[in-house]
């Protein structure tokens, strides 16, 4: 059996342009800005009215397969027959329903993913251990190896930063991405959720057989929460790393998954949380093993996304960074820059700012583009 068949897949740009009034020091003029899109898509299988879930369009097969997948409906992309997507009936405009036609009927799995669906729905169900244990009994431990180079590692973030061309665009989306052993890119995806960023490239995986067997590594934009650590033991890739902090629950079923859980990847700096053994010469990058301290992770944390305070100041002086650019700045520099915020101290924090991000990132803060407000208007 080969590859679902897929009818009619939505295809279209991440992002829109959005006229908008901007308001700032120098005054209020007319702009403009790329905004993520964000749509709902509908999942029948066979005919039963699964979930709803808002996404960013786009790669909406691979979403499905990666979820299914996450669900333990399906191992393999030939489970699935095909994918048809339709015209809502009450949003004629947008093809977003897709009913997917499995080649096993539903069965019991009707009842298991009806009660999935509650308890994700009112944020409860298993918690602690007792879900540690539940996901271990449906997912086998990774097996050992293979040897990463910590080097290898470290070049993942800047590697999926090149691929995030919606992201650049709007600031507003999530990506995740598979790499193979030697930090090789296999496939990125982007989406407005970081799980179906997730689930979009797994999903990639399960079509592309044998490039996918060479994944080794998954890296997301975000944190690395329970489900995501989940999705990554189901798929059996020995590495996630991620740009953020991870939960407790997240190192303990890596921890015993057999899973290597890195965290707090940024230029040669990591936390390696999990599976250590996995990762090759981590004192090339002169950075050990050791966890930080509490207060150390309580600054990284406070300081983790851009502040409404922060976002003020760049708009009082017609700049922009990025979520990426921001997060590539050490700690104490974007604590010294929010202190500036602080401090008012506009011309100080303009050259800071730019000083500290072509350092890092190797570009400055992108201009905003403003138009003056038209006569009349």
């Amino acid at each position: 059996m080969g590859d679902p068949t897929i009818v009619r897949e939505p295809q279209g740009a991440p992002a829109v342009a959005v006229e908008l009034i901007r308001a700032r020091g120098g005054g209020v003029g007319r702009s403009s800005d790329d905004v993520a899109i964000e749509e709902p898509l509908e999942i029948r299988l066979n005919g039963w009215r699964w979930l709803v879930t808002m996404r960013t369009p786009g790669n909406d097969a691979d979403l499905i397969l990666g979820l299914l997948a996450s669900e333990t409906v399906i191992t393999q992309a030939s489970d699935v027959e095909n994918i048809l997507f339709r015209r809502h009936p009450d949003e004629p405009e947008l093809a977003n329903v897709a009913d997917v036609q499995l080649r096993q009927p539903l069965g019991d799995l009707q009842e298991r993913l009806a009660r999935n669906q509650t308890l994700a729905s009112s944020s409860c169900g298993l918690c602690g251990a007792s879900a540690v244990e539940a996901i271990r009994s449906r997912s086998a431990s990774v097996p050992p190896g293979p040897t990463i180079a910590a080097t290898a590692i470290a070049s993942l973030p800047s590697k999926l930063h090149g691929a995030q061309l919606g992201f650049q665009a709007t600031g507003g989306l999530h990506a995740a991405a598979l790499f193979d052993a030697a930090g090789g890119l296999l496939a990125a995806r982007e989406d407005i959720g970081r799980h179906n960023a997730t689930d979009k490239v797994l999903g990639w995986r399960l079509r592309n057989e044998r490039a996918g067997n060479a994944a080794a590594m998954l890296l997301v934009s975000g944190r690395a929460s329970f489900e995501i650590v989940q999705k990554t033991l189901g798929a059996g890739i020995p590495l996630l790393a991620a740009v953020s902090a991870p939960s407790t629950l997240a190192v303990e079923l890596a921890r015993a998954g057999g899973m290597t859980l890195v965290g707090f990847l940024r230029g040669s700096s990591m936390n390696v949380y999990a599976g250590p053994d996995r990762v090759a010469d981590l004192e090339l990058l002169g950075n050990g093993l050791a966890e930080p301290d509490s207060d150390t992770a309580l600054a990284a944390a406070a300081v983790e996304l851009i502040p409404r305070g922060m976002r003020s100041m760049l708009d009082a002086i017609a700049l922009k960074i990025s979520l990426t650019d921001w997060q590539a700045l050490s700690v104490g520099e974007r604590t010294r820059l929010l202190a500036l915020v602080a401090e008012d101290g506009r011309d100080e924090f303009a050259r800071y700012l730019h000083d500290r991000t072509v350092a890092r990132t190797g570009h400055a803060p992108r201009p905003l583009r403003i138009r003056p407000e038209a006569p009349g208007s």
